[in-house]
């Protein structure tokens, strides 16, 4: 599961802006961030833990310019509800706070699936439902920032 998530992160990545970007500031960006993951968890439910970030990272801003975005992943690998029910769930929630979704899933006889977003308060967020378990990736917005000083000041 892990190294599906880890895909879908690499995919994600963080090109481009929104038009949000010339309005948040980077702490902005990385509380919108952890608030999307931390409502999407919750809406779900279960016990989900922190695989990797918040963190900073680098990014193209719409106006050419490099700027700071921030991605967190989130699992939960306990097994607990309907993978295709809590896709549901997520797709609605994330249309409720203006996200565009897709939703898809995986090849195989028992394929994963899941949906993404874009919008809102992200570049893009992927959720991953499998019965195994399932993970929350999220990139914010990319904002004026430079993304090596806000990592040498602890970020």
């Amino acid at each position: 599961m892990v190294s599906v998530a880890a895909a879908a992160l690499a995919l994600m990545g963080c090109s481009g802006g929104t038009s949000l970007e010339n309005e948040q500031t980077p702490d902005q960006a990385k509380d919108a961030v952890v608030t999307v993951v931390d409502d999407t968890a919750g809406a779900v439910g279960g016990t989900w833990s922190v695989a990797s970030g918040p963190a900073v990272q680098g990014c193209m801003r719409d106006n050419g310019a490099r700027g700071a975005a921030y991605f967190l992943t989130e699992m939960r690998e306990q097994p607990a509800g309907d993978p295709a029910d809590d896709v549901a769930t997520v797709e609605r929630l994330w249309k409720d706070k203006g996200l565009t979704t897709e939703r898809y899933e995986s090849g195989g006889t028992d394929p994963t699936l899941g949906v993404r977003g874009t919008g809102g308060p992200t570049t893009s967020i992927d959720f991953l439902a499998d019965e195994r378990g399932y993970s929350l990736d999220a990139v914010s917005v990319c904002t004026a920032g430079n993304a090596e000083e806000l990592q040498r000041n602890g970020e």
